[in-house]
């Protein structure tokens, strides 16, 4: 129980992982680039993992058909569920041959030489179902974790790919048996094998090039439990053969189209791609592998024309900007915080990258040494790359007498003596009326009291 609690704790720290994993960081970012050959599948996706970015992609967002892509999740579940993977056997049983007999598209169904009765481990069915698409395999695996129900299996997929944020997806069934509304996307199965990828066992079974079950000789089929990896590319004899291709997961579905994901590492550089929906015949009504021609050119040109550069170091000197009142140089040079650098194309010159500056032509002293002035921002083709701050480089200080002087200018345009000026004739004025008014009240006063004076001397005189 315990165990079973740790499992899941750690899965979704990992799931956290991968979420914040996938916010794109400036310091090391992707731009889309074209592959030069035509790729055939509708949809596709590449992403660099050095990094986590999407270097590559084509119609990305567009609904599909998975086939038997949805296995990998039927993988991500069974891993995460089951505590013993060689320790826990699991019996085939007759009824599900009947269904697979009574499939809409039968000739879609890939098989590992599994019948009923046989008996096998947790272990041993995920090799069979990653390697060879094995619809036996992902049907006992989805019966015993989906407690003897494909559709709570189904529930239990359709659970996890919401808390992985598939938002594009429906899953109906964790087989790939045909369905129309079981549907994804490659970005979401990108989403999907990015987080597989982090748990533990996934990579070493999706990525073994041949396995033989551990229960092939008690039960006789060594020869017929001695699987090999559907994927071609990892086959040094094959016309699609490509170095540095590692296996994971192939899909072949009349109705969806020929799918791939697989991973591919070489010179320190590792892609995972997904390419979903490619035709299953050429015209002449040939069948052909249009998908694994995709894979190997998309792969080919990643490992040969894109590498990591550095388009801004963060040690650039970007310009200067003119310091007012300075005591000694009066211009201080600015630089970026940090440098940017990303998945390049030597097809497209780095030149190219425009650097759009902004920032003010003069600023006052003091200036200190990593104060922000301003903004660069990085663009291609009118595309905004990022866009990084830009800081002073050194201090710059300021100069007592030039900056005094140069404030006796401002001071007589300044708003406080403008007020000053005009509370002053304010006062002025009220202390005139004031005058005034005053002197006024005493001329009268002396003219009553010179009146009163004459009245008096007059009555007495009489």
């Amino acid at each position: 129980m315990l165990k079973r609690l740790l499992t899941s704790v750690t899965a979704a720290v990992l799931t956290a992982v991968l979420v914040l994993g996938q916010i794109p960081a400036i310091k090391a970012s992707a731009l889309i680039f074209t592959p030069n050959a035509t790729v055939q599948s509708d949809s596709a996706i590449l992403m660099n993992t050095d990094i986590n970015e999407i270097v590559y992609e084509k119609n990305a967002d567009m609904k599909k058909m998975p086939g038997s892509l949805v296995q990998i999740m039927t993988a991500v579940i069974v891993l995460e569920e089951c505590e013993d993977l060689s320790g826990t056997k699991l019996t085939a049983k007759e009824d599900m041959f009947e269904i697979f007999d009574q499939d809409e598209y039968p000739e879609d169904l890939r098989k590992a030489n599994i019948e009923a009765g046989d008996s096998l481990t947790v272990e041993d069915l995920l090799y069979a179902m990653m390697l060879t698409s094995s619809v036996e395999a992902a049907y006992m695996l989805c019966d015993k974790f989906g407690d003897g129900s494909q559709d709570k299996f189904a529930e239990k997929m359709n659970a996890k790919a919401e808390q992985l944020g598939m938002t594009n997806t429906r899953f109906l069934n964790g087989t790939g048996l045909y369905s129309a509304r079981q549907l994804t996307t490659a970005r979401d199965m990108m989403t999907l094998l990015c987080y597989a990828m982090s748990l533990q066992r996934f990579e070493a079974i999706a990525c073994a090039n041949t396995y033989t079950a551990s229960t092939a000789t008690a039960h006789e089929k060594r020869d017929l439990w001695a699987w090999s990896h559907s994927n071609l590319m990892v086959n040094e004899s094959s016309e699609y053969y490509c170095n540095g291709v590692h296996g994971i997961k192939t899909a072949n579905t009349q109705e969806g189209g020929r799918c791939i994901a697989c991973k591919g590492s070489r010179d320190g550089n590792n892609y995972l791609l997904i390419c979903l929906d490619s035709q299953m015949q050429d015209l002449d009504g040939n069948n052909h592998f249009y998908h694994l021609e995709d894979a190997k050119n998309i792969l080919e040109w990643a490992f040969v024309h894109l590498t990591f550069q550095e388009i801004l170091p963060a040690n650039t000197q970007l310009g200067e900007i003119a310091v007012n009142n300075a005591e000694e140089n009066d211009y201080v040079i600015v630089q970026p915080t940090e440098g940017y650098s990303c998945i390049w194309c030597d097809t497209t010159d780095i030149k190219s990258v425009q650097k759009v500056f902004n920032w003010p032509e003069k600023i006052d002293a003091p200036v200190h040494a990593g104060d922000k002035v301003g903004t660069v921002v990085l663009k291609l083709s009118g595309e905004t790359l990022a866009e990084i701050d830009v800081v002073a480089a050194s201090d710059v200080k300021r100069s007592f007498w030039r900056y005094n002087l140069s404030e006796i200018p401002g001071f007589f345009k300044s708003k406080y003596l403008r007020n000053t000026w005009i509370l002053g004739i304010v006062l002025s004025l009220l202390y005139i009326g004031g005058c005034i008014y005053f002197a006024f009240r005493y001329h009268e006063d002396r003219k009553k009291r010179a009146a009163a004076r004459a009245g008096h001397l007059r009555n007495q005189s009489r």
